[in-house]
């Protein structure tokens, strides 16, 4: 999270990944998953997101940090309509 968080940055996608695990190590970060609904994961949060699940982000904190393990590394993101 390089920059504070605008709406604009904001779109329904997916990524085309084997495995997306995701550790919040600071600040917060707040996802809405299709089907799922929304959460907002806080410092030691950590979760696995299912393959090619459709996504937007909502939100972060300016001082957010995360760890992502993803595979494959080199992946394609897709944008919804």
């Amino acid at each position: 999270m390089t920059a504070p968080f605008a709406e604009e940055l904001s779109q329904r996608h997916h990524h085309n990944v084997d495995l997306q695990l995701v550790y919040v190590l600071k600040g917060w970060f707040k996802n809405e998953f299709e089907g799922e609904g929304v959460y907002v994961m806080r410092a030691g949060s950590c979760w696995l997101q299912p393959p090619c699940i459709r996504h937007t982000v909502l939100g972060w904190s300016d001082d957010c940090e995360l760890l992502e393990i993803i595979m494959p590394a080199e992946h394609e993101t897709v944008n919804e309509p």
